[in-house]
């Protein structure tokens, strides 16, 4: 059955979930033209969508142009990060997925998803991330967050899942509620290139399909002001 991509794309920009598992149910290629659908409704922070797309095969890792993964879009989104209501995303991301995204989170000063991220006990935070070639650990000292890092579970990460501990929870709750007044985004924030293409080419696009402006490539070695 063919389905209209515009159509789809209204449904996702309108939360409209029973419509897409209907159309899932219907024959909807879940990874569509490079899995555009999962990454549009987490780059809207539409969680019950992306839980839809991801039940009937969607790949979560697949990559934007601008290389920016489901995880990173729904962290990005802002949205829906109180609770739990990520958890089923965030199980399907290895250690240096979820420090991607805890990267993002950084950046964008999510802390909310930054504690969801941190509290899985299976982010690498010593790992050099995609968008900016930095570690969690050097993000979040950069961006002064470093003291939401401060729990024994959540430094020196490997591939185990440590439990973490009552004491080191109620930390991170009180560096979020110490940090929450961070969380909306800056978009104007001096960015490193890489990251600036990740929030140019993904976080405004208007559409799905590449942008035409070009950016000012600056050293990757520092951070600048980067506009379009």
């Amino acid at each position: 059955m063919e389905i209209n991509a515009v159509k789809i794309k209204s449904c996702i920009l309108n939360n409209n979930e029973r419509e897409i598992t209907e159309l899932l149910k219907d024959g909807l290629d879940p990874n569509l033209e490079g899995g555009w659908p999962i990454r549009l409704a987490a780059r809207n922070g539409f969680y019950l969508i992306v839980k839809s797309l991801l039940q009937f095969g969607a790949n979560p890792h697949l990559l934007s142009v601008a290389g920016a993964s489901t995880l990173q879009l729904a962290v990005y989104s802002g949205q829906n990060w109180s609770g739990d209501k990520w958890s089923f995303l965030l199980s399907y991301c290895d250690s240096s997925q979820l420090a991607d995204g805890a990267a993002v989170a950084i950046i964008f000063q999510n802390s909310l998803a930054l504690e969801n991220i941190l509290s899985t006990g299976r982010c690498n935070t010593n790992i050099p991330t995609s968008l900016t070639g930095k570690t969690v650990e050097q993000l979040a000292k950069g961006y002064k967050l470093h003291h939401l890092l401060t729990c024994p579970d959540t430094q020196n990460q490997s591939s185990t899942t440590p439990t973490q501990s009552p004491r080191c929870s109620r930390q991170i709750q009180t560096d979020t509620r110490r940090t929450s007044s961070l969380r909306p985004h800056h978009p104007h924030r001096n960015l490193s290139p890489s990251v600036a293409r990740f929030f140019h080419q993904t976080a405004n696009q208007t559409s799905l399909t590449s942008p035409r402006n070009s950016m000012v490539v600056l050293s990757p070695s520092r951070v600048h002001n980067v506009t379009t």
